[in-house]
């Protein structure tokens, strides 16, 4: 692949480390989200309400392949989500097979406490790094990302 470079010792054990401090990262995190434990979900079911994150309505066919789980299992995950008014269904008046899905109230109330939490999240980030340094990890974590897709 284009831009790839050999794996040596050396470059091997960066991208561990690297790893693992991402994953120490992680887990140092997880004290700014216990608020959400209010809300009782699923590792899936915050995963699927934080696709609303990045656009507002979506299909079960495009959340399946963006979380690249079968059809079936987002119906299942949908289900309870709406139940729970989490989203909200809609059909499609152009194809009635097809529903549009958006948040629901509890999905908008999630929502707003992940908004605060990012905005936390990014106040302690500023008084850490320096803005050169920001744009590095970000240009750095946007190719890693491409390059997993």
């Amino acid at each position: 692949m284009k831009g790839e470079r050999p794996l040596n010792e050396t470059r091997k054990q960066q991208v561990i480390e690297m790893y693992r401090q991402i994953d120490e990262l992680d887990l140092l995190f997880t004290k700014y989200f216990t608020d959400l434990n209010e809300f009782q979900l699923s590792y899936q079911q915050e995963q699927m309400l934080l696709l609303f994150k990045r656009q507002e309505t979506w299909t079960t066919t495009e959340i399946a392949t963006k979380m690249n789980i079968s059809k079936s299992a987002v119906s299942q995950v949908l289900k309870v989500l709406e139940q729970r008014e989490f989203v909200q269904k809609e059909k499609n008046p152009d194809n009635l097979r097809e529903s549009f899905i958006r948040l629901g109230p509890l999905g908008h109330a999630y929502s707003k406490q992940i908004d605060a939490i990012e905005e936390r999240l990014a106040e302690e980030m500023f008084s850490v790094l320096e803005d050169e340094e920001m744009k590095m990890i970000n240009r750095s974590l946007a190719l890693m990302i491409q390059r997993f897709k």
